[in-house]
């Protein structure tokens, strides 16, 4: 064999040596790989498992500590009404909140026994014209609400408004389910819906304002000429040091000629409490929100959650 020959040969395998190289370290990098990925998925269900446990020992600890109030009236002073600082666990922390539910104007009040409450639609007129909304904005609300499909007044809105969408849909005939439903109804932006977060929800039946939690857009608009802005200064300030002990000491607070448009829209005491829970385990990071109804003698019941998509952090040290 000729010098060229032999050149050829070795040339042929440096090259092979090369290729094998060069497998062998893509077989590796991708088996490297492959465990990263399977070790951040186990580590990702077992924080997804461990934030589920806190989650549930947070809620059943707000309905323990709801269920022991048995006083006659809620309001900022009790426990539950406290906000407690976060508490740190292994690998993480979680924060809850309680809220009463009734401090907020229940949307479903504008049908009261499958018909128009009358008081309660001014009521939420009042309500959005606070906030720089359309008043009108309440007949849409209400024909949305109510199970036939004739047109209350101008403003409303039934099946043939929204069945001519370019995605068509009817409108609920019930009441809602969840104050993001309103984005569905005609007029509600999502600017609109937002700005009335705050002051709104969505309850089962009908409820009363607690008059002991409500945010002065609220309690405002509870009355049918708005008081002064120092007379609801004046009820905000009170309700916290002396709390109203029944619907005709806060009336009597008042001055006079001032009263609530009716007095089955306001109350002292709640049933309902949303509990907002912040979890943060490991990389994992979530919110949820649950509703519990309160009923005396009875143990408190949680009658929805929300669970939104899981969110994992990516940390600084962890490569993609």
């Amino acid at each position: 064999m000729g010098v060229c020959g032999t050149r050829h040969q070795q040339g042929l395998a440096l090259i092979t040596a090369v290729l094998v190289v060069a497998i062998v370290a893509t077989v590796a990098t991708t088996l490297a790989l492959g465990e990263q990925v399977w070790f951040r998925q186990a580590q990702n269900m077992s924080n997804r498992a461990q934030a589920e446990s806190l989650r549930r020992g947070a809620l059943n600890f707000a309905a323990i500590l709801l269920a022991r109030d048995q006083n006659q009236t809620d309001h900022l002073g009790e426990p539950w009404a406290k906000p407690l600082p976060p508490l740190p666990v292994e690998d993480g922390m979680i924060a809850f909140a309680v809220s009463d539910a009734q401090g907020r104007f229940n949307l479903n009040n504008l049908v009261r026994s499958g018909k128009r409450s009358d008081n309660d639609i001014k009521m939420f007129e009042r309500l959005l014209t606070s906030q720089g909304l359309d008043p009108g904005l309440s007949n849409a609300l209400f024909d949305w609400l109510d199970q036939d499909n004739d047109l209350t007044s101008s403003g409303g809105a039934e099946d043939i408004d929204y069945l001519s969408l370019p995605q068509p849909y009817r409108s609920a005939g019930q009441p809602l389910q969840s104050v993001d439903e309103l984005r569905l109804v005609k007029g509600f932006t999502t600017k609109a819906v937002e700005k009335l977060r705050p002051y709104v929800t969505a309850l089962p039946v009908y409820t009363a304002v607690n008059v002991h939690t409500a945010p002065e857009q609220v309690l405002a608009a509870l009355f049918t000429n708005q008081p002064a802005a120092a007379v609801l200064q004046s009820l905000l300030e009170k309700r916290v040091s002396q709390p109203f002990a029944d619907k005709s000491q806060f009336t009597n607070q008042l001055p006079a000629g001032t009263a609530p448009q009716s007095a089955d829209q306001f109350d002292v005491k709640t049933g309902y409490f949303l509990v907002t829970i912040d979890i943060r385990y490991g990389r994992l990071q979530r919110r949820t929100e649950a509703l519990i109804e309160r009923t005396s003698g009875k143990p408190a019941t949680v009658l929805w959650h929300r669970l939104p998509p899981l969110q994992f952090e990516m940390k600084p040290d962890e490569k993609t």
